[in-house]
């Protein structure tokens, strides 16, 4: 799922994955939940769908932010 990520918006992007039990699974973007698992019927992303439409929100989102605002 990271490569899938890493592969939509380019290296400039840091993965962070935090342990958590109890099957938590969230994806976040810039402190946004973009994915929860607990909202989505206890199922992680499937490569089919849901992937597809997280990368696309994320490429979107990574393409709002200014150059070098992370610097």
């Amino acid at each position: 799922m990271a490569a899938e990520l890493f592969q939509a918006v380019g290296a400039d992007v840091a993965v962070t994955v935090t342990p958590a039990g109890g099957g938590v699974f969230k994806i976040a973007f810039d402190g946004e939940i973009v994915f929860d698992k607990a909202t989505n019927d206890g199922k992680f992303p499937d490569l089919n769908g849901n992937v597809k439409a997280l990368k696309k929100l994320l490429q979107d989102k990574v393409a709002q932010v200014p150059v070098g605002a992370a610097d």
